[in-house]
């Protein structure tokens, strides 16, 4: 079986304070992914990759890829500490997923931007997640986890919010415990 996802690039990730300070290191992916990122690639060997091209959109910066064929996860990321909830979030993205045989309501994949928001200690107290979703992705809304589901997988498109205002949609996080957040590309799939 066949299970193609991915993200096929990232031109820019910013998190700043309102006052404009950037607190994302390497978010254009300009330099080495080792600098500010970490990587988790599990099985290399069927063509899984995280890689990071300037031939993935037309422009002439480098765009990030996290692909992934076979079961389990591929994943980037980088945690920060954050003064503050009052934070705007920015990045343009194209997410892919594809499962195979489709549909089969055995298997599913999933591309995703996920904002994994939690406290001092790294305790995981709510996410956002921008994805595209296979029909039979389990994923789905409640109150610590919020989709912002991608419809459109040719086209780049820039997400932009607030944290403050996207917090609203998870009632089950109490945002004065925040003060980390991890930004993480994530290819997800159950097929093997």
């Amino acid at each position: 079986m066949i299970y193609r996802n991915w993200i096929v690039g990232i031109l820019l990730i910013v998190l700043n304070l309102s006052r404009g300070r950037v607190l994302i290191t390497n978010g254009d992916f300009e330099q080495d992914l080792r600098i500010g990122w970490v990587m988790s690639l599990i099985d290399p060997t069927y063509g899984d990759t995280i890689d990071c091209l300037s031939k993935f959109a037309p422009d002439p910066d480098n765009e990030l890829r996290v692909k992934k064929h076979h079961a389990t996860l591929a994943k980037i990321h980088q945690t920060v500490n954050i003064p503050t909830t009052d934070l705007q979030f920015s990045i343009s993205a194209k997410l892919y997923a594809y499962e195979h045989p489709s549909p089969s309501p055995y298997y599913w994949s999933a591309s995703a931007i996920a904002l994994r928001y939690s406290d001092r200690n790294y305790n995981l107290l709510g996410e956002t997640r921008i994805a595209y979703k296979s029909p039979h992705c389990p994923w789905h809304n409640s109150p610590t986890l919020h989709i912002i589901n991608v419809n459109d997988t040719l086209n780049w498109h820039t997400y932009s919010f607030n944290i403050n205002d996207e917090l609203n949609n998870l009632p089950g996080v109490n945002q004065n415990n925040i003060k980390k957040i991890q930004i993480a590309l994530l290819d997800t799939t159950n097929g093997c």
